[in-house]
């Protein structure tokens, strides 16, 4: 009688293979440090004046913590889907480098040309091609969505910027004035002003450009496109939960908007009203959040998403209900 043996499965059965340990391993990740740091200093002079631009404006003002997010999400692409990174330096994809030389020849050939934007925008595909060169397109896979985010880090190019904030100052101005008409109020719009009559006299209430939206749209644009990487959820689901950052930036400024005009109506006195003001600033963004999670809520109860269960059932039966059938009158029929 023959003793078959044990199959005894390692200990990192079931674990994503990862080489820490290894020597060439560490040498991997030396090298992907001091790349990084390298182009962090390559990159030094933009990344100051990004500084500047998000503790001066305030529409973009959220910049600080894009990188901490995007670090973030990072994490969790890697732990969620491990893998192996190689354990050669420049055992990867060649291509990377080629490209990230076309990346960075274009960034001095901006600089030379004063397009300071795209200089700095060129930091982001610089980013992808690192990730590309050092992991492939494996590691590229995982660390496209944290990259992709570092992009709310860069505010709008100045024409664009301009063009995008009149319209939104004008609207906002436009739509705060016919909720104040429907909540009531007599209210009379010159331009981006509203002129409001309380109990103290005439009140102008001006809709500046500081108050057109634009740093909440910014804002809510990149929480929800955190929200819709971290979140599990359909593709559809992410689209419409993405599209709807307009409307509901829109919507919350608006409000932001009619309230200050209420406070106008029932404080008097010019310190009060600008309380009333920064106070309603204040509570645009977590309106903003509650109204991201309605949608979410109405969104996942008109098409709820199928248990494991229900999917594990769905395996079974779907191959049984395409399977080819006999016909009754065949070698196994009756007749035969």
């Amino acid at each position: 009688m023959t003793t078959v043996d044990r199959f005894v499965p390692p200990a990192s059965a079931g674990r994503p293979p990862v080489a820490w340990g290894s020597s060439g391993s560490r040498g991997w990740w030396v090298a992907l440090g001091a790349a990084g740091v390298l182009l962090a200093l390559t990159y030094a002079p933009n990344l100051v004046e990004l500084a500047g631009i998000w503790s001066q404006d305030e529409n973009y003002e959220h910049g600080f913590l894009v990188v901490p997010i995007a670090a973030y999400i990072l994490w969790r692409r890697i732990v969620e889907i491990p893998w192996t990174e190689p354990r050669e330096v420049g055992g990867s994809a060649w291509w990377g480098w080629a490209v990230l030389l076309l990346v960075l020849v274009a960034r001095t050939l901006a600089y030379e040309w004063n397009y300071q934007w795209v200089e700095t925008a060129t930091l982001v595909p610089a980013i992808a091609c690192l990730a590309w060169a050092f992991g492939g397109r494996q590691l590229l896979y995982r660390a496209g969505p944290a990259i992709f985010f570092l992009v709310f880090m860069l505010p709008l190019p100045r024409q664009i910027n301009d063009s995008v904030t009149l319209p939104l100052q004008r609207l906002a101005a436009t739509g705060s004035y016919i909720l104040l008409q429907i909540s009531g109020f007599w209210v009379v719009q010159q331009g981006n002003v509203l002129v409001l009559t309380t109990p103290f006299g005439q009140s102008p209430l001006d809709v500046a450009r500081a108050c057109s939206g634009l740093k909440m749209l910014m804002t809510l644009a990149a929480t929800v496109t955190a929200t819709v990487m971290l979140i599990p959820m359909p593709m559809w689901k992410r689209v419409v939960v993405l599209l709807s950052a307009v409307p509901i930036a829109l919507v919350s400024n608006m409000t932001r908007i009619v309230v200050t005009g209420w406070c106008y109506y029932y404080i008097a006195g010019e310190k009060g009203q600008h309380w009333a003001h920064d106070i309603a600033g204040w509570m645009m963004m977590p309106l903003a959040l509650v109204l991201v999670g309605l949608e979410l809520i109405v969104l996942w109860w008109l098409i709820p998403e199928a248990t494991e269960a229900e999917r594990e059932q769905e395996r079974v039966i779907v191959p049984l209900l395409n399977a080819p059938r006999r016909d009754a009158g065949g070698p196994m029929g009756l007749g035969s």
